[in-house]
């Protein structure tokens, strides 16, 4: 990795003199003409200190500061516009002497790293790693369930500098290799299948009634329907299962006003399958799919889902009445019976046979059934198995799986420990399978496995070897292993050949595990993981519950890039577009008619949307925000540091929040004041209040808004320190196409810090501008920009 240097002072300095760059030093009269009044040792604005810089680049801190002032000069954003400017001339000459100097300073870096951090996989690699070593179906089975959360550095939880491999994460490890053999390990017959039925009062939940052939769902007994076997013990073997039902509604329209039920009666009926497991507890369950049950007409459906041992289904009303039974009878009953006042004259069920109800007349699971016999991902490793396996055949057999799990070649000198391993067991118990599930959990316990590996470069010679680039460009893509394709190519040698790699990298694109880059890479570029972190108060803002908006607002961003990467389409139409995606809860939220179903799919937005491109998508406003109001720093700072590229500097530990106001009688742009008022925090928030506040428009779960609460205007206008002005979303939006090589920049190094797992130094700046220059030379689009960046040389390089 190239930029996790010790750089040698001597050899840039040596070097600087050679090609007389370091000769002159125009910087450090510069300096303490126009800099060192707020960056000295006294006072340093933006937690910056200059006065100790000389005209030489003598180390990795010094070189940063170079590129650092370079950037910032070339951004016009210092020296700040009330503070004295230099010449035009003085000015040029100083960012050519510092552009060449840094380019010495980054050509002698080259081939100099001392260390290469590695970085291992993280949660996302790890188990997509498992899936597709073994083929195993993972919606029911993470075996990193009780792994730590990743560590995140400069926004990514790929950065090898940030991880740490502790005692107990070690010990989960261990945990998750026996968990993954015992799973992948299935030798013998074929599960035998089991046919489980249940029958009206038979199933369990059923409502006692006259009709023991139905158990039925009212407004009182809600409780999920189930079978009474699979209650117990869940099914007895992983594989795919059959669920079946038979249901009708009735009494939809009921005599109850939809609104005391809390309940749609426009909409049909809605049966719910869930699953989870006794063993794994709640957070196991999940919804696996939704029918519509036709009024008064007994239908059949069937559902199939590959179910793991223990797991076992229920049947829930969707979009039944919401609220207690409770408050049904005190509060909706006497509205409609006179005598139905509590205490009741007469049993309470005799009030509520006119409501609405679901009948499921039986429900039955049969299964396991598999496409093949033993699973591929057994066959894989242990084709052919004989009723005894020996040594020869199970040290083939893990000779196989290593190659594939360590992502490389092995010899056999390697692999001795585990052949020993495998062997001591086998005398011990006797039982080779339990001898080849030790050999696969040491596998899994190797560092060659959990780590990325890049060995030393040879001397002059930092390119990481094609096994290596191999699997950079799989975790990159699909956050997962190379496939056997992508190992081949490295085999053969074709990776170098750029018409190959370019089909490579297509074909990755293409590939349904390339989901990964589109989903796991905006979460992190935009701050989509912490969506849900602060929810909105479901009393407050009931729709954002029932219609599954933080699931619909993710959604559409992840749209919008899996459009652009698989259209080319350009990285601009991040910032602005005349489209986006949508369902119809989506659209109703931001107010766009016309739109129908819970399929997303691509609406053309009117010339006056506020709508096209990030800054209008409900993921980025919402994660923005803290469940209650917005936050106009916080989403300040999002557009600098993801659409600008110029995070600025955290603020001091003694700087006090923005107090809310609980009265409703200031707006934001006032309760900010006292921020930019403040001397320490001017500098910073001059840049970020003006992105912040013009976002305003947009509620705390991304609604518009006209005004604040008890009518307060909002003043959504703003003025950059370099003079620009603009008003709202749509303004800034302005600001940035402008500005079109800085977002391109900014996305290029998100993208490289995603890919390298790495910070990015001074060292990589060079090539940075090269693919941001290259790519405007090719149209600007999101995959040209993906080949570029993997075509890169820092990409290529430890």
């Amino acid at each position: 990795m190239r930029p996790v240097l010790v750089l040698t002072g001597l050899s840039l300095i040596g070097l600087a003199h050679s090609t007389g760059v370091a000769k002159e030093d125009p910087l450090t009269p510069f300096l303490a003409t126009y800099c060192l009044e707020c960056h000295d040792d006294v006072v340093q604005k933006g937690d910056r200190r200059f006065d100790e810089l000389t005209g030489e680049i003598t180390d990795l801190d010094s070189a940063e500061a170079f590129q650092e002032i370079l950037d910032q000069l070339n951004l016009a954003e210092m020296p700040p516009e009330d503070k004295k400017q230099p010449p035009v001339e003085e000015l040029q000459h100083l960012v050519a002497w510092l552009t060449d100097s840094l380019a010495v300073a980054r050509e002698a870096a080259r081939g100099q790293a001392d260390n290469v951090v590695l970085r291992r996989l993280n949660r996302t690699e790890y188990r997509n790693t498992i899936r597709d070593l073994f083929s195993l179906p993972m919606d029911d089975f993470d075996p990193t369930a009780t792994f730590p959360p990743d560590d995140v550095t400069d926004g990514f939880d790929t950065v090898g500098e940030g991880q740490v491999t502790s005692s107990y994460l070690m010990r989960n490890y261990l945990q998750a290799a026996r968990l993954v053999a015992d799973k992948a390990v299935r030798p013998g017959p074929e599960p035998e299948k089991i046919h489980d039925r249940a029958e009206g009062e038979e199933i369990i939940g059923s409502h006692e009634s006259l009709r023991p052939d139905i158990a039925r769902l009212t407004i009182k007994m809600r409780q999920p329907l189930e079978i009474a076997r699979i209650h117990k013990a869940g099914v007895p073997a992983d594989g795919e299962y059959v669920i079946r039902f038979k249901a009708s509604a009735y009494n939809r329209k009921s005599r109850y006003a939809d609104e005391h039920l809390r309940y749609n009666s426009d909409e049909p009926m809605r049966l719910a399958i869930s699953i989870d497991s006794r063993e794994l507890g709640p957070l196991s369950h999940r919804i696996i799919g939704e029918y519509d049950i036709p009024d008064e007409e007994p239908t059949v459906f069937e559902h199939r889902v590959w179910l793991d041992e223990g797991f076992k289904f229920r049947l829930h009303w969707a979009n039944g009445p919401h609220g207690s039974f409770k408050r049904i009878m005190r509060k909706v009953l006497p509205k409609y019976t006179d005598d139905a006042i509590f205490p009741y004259r007469n049993p309470p069920e005799m009030y509520l046979g006119s409501g609405p109800e679901l009948h499921v007349y039986w429900m039955e699971i049969e299964g396991p059934f598999f496409d093949e016999w033993p699973p591929p991902g057994f066959s894989r490793y242990f084709p052919d198995p004989p009723e005894k396996p020996d040594t020869v055949y199970l040290n083939e057999s893990i000779t196989r799986f290593a190659t594939n799990a360590f992502r490389r070649p092995v010899s056999q000198e390697e692999l001795a420990p585990y052949f020993g391993l495998i062997e001591r067991h086998l005398e011990e118990t006797g039982d080779p399978w339990h001898a080849a599930k030790i050999g696969i959990r040491a596998v899994l316990a190797s560092p060659s496995f959990l780590y990325l590996g890049e060995d030393a470069p040879p001397e002059g010679d930092d390119r990481i070897n094609a096994y290596q680039f191999a699997s950079r460009l799989a975790f990159f893509l699909w956050s997962s292993t190379p496939d056997n394709i992508l190992l081949s190519a490295a085999h053969r040698g074709t990776l170098s050949d750029p018409a190959v790699l370019r089909e490579q990298i297509d074909r990755m694109l293409n590939d349904p595990r390339s989901r990964a880059f589109t989903e796991n890479f905006p979460d992190q570029w935009l701050h989509l993981k912490q969506l849900g972190e602060m929810p909105p108060d479901p009393e407050q803002n009931p729709a954002y519950y029932e219609n599954n908006l933080e699931a619909a607002m993710k959604e559409e961003t992840y749209q919008l890039f899996r459009h652009l990467l698989d259209h080319n389409g350009p990285i601009q139409e991040f910032v602005k577009s005349d489209y986006t995606f949508l369902n119809e809860a989506l659209a109703n939220h931001y107010g766009i008619p016309g739109v129908n179903g819970d399929t997303f799919q691509r609406v053309a937005l009117p010339a006056e949307s506020r709508r096209g491109g990030l800054l209008g998508h409900g993921s980025v406003l919402t994660a923005t925000s803290n469940g209650v109001e917005t936050q106009p720093v916080v989403r300040g700072v999002w557009i600098m540091e993801n659409l600008l590229g110029t995070p600025p500097t955290p603020p001091p530990p003694d700087v006090e929040p923005i107090e809310p106001d609980t009265r409703g009688v200031s707006t934001m742009r006032e309760l900010m004041e006292k921020h930019r008022n403040n001397p320490t925090c001017f500098e910073c928030h001059r840049k970020i209040d003006p992105l912040g506040l013009a976002m305003e428009n947009f509620d705390h779960i991304g609604a518009w808004r006209d005004r604040y609460a008890k009518k307060l205007p909002i003043d959504a206008s703003g003025e950059m320190p370099d003079g620009t002005t603009f008003e709202g979303a749509e303004g800034i939006r302005d600001y940035l196409l402008n500005r079109p090589d800085q977002f391109a920049h900014c996305l290029t190094e998100k993208l490289m810090v995603y890919g390298l797992g790495r910070r990015l130094s001074f060292t990589d700046q060079d090539d940075i501008d090269q693919i941001v220059s290259t790519l405007k030379q090719q149209g600007g689009g999101l995959r040209d920009l993906v080949h570029l960046v993997i075509q890169s040389e820092p990409f290529q390089s430890k």
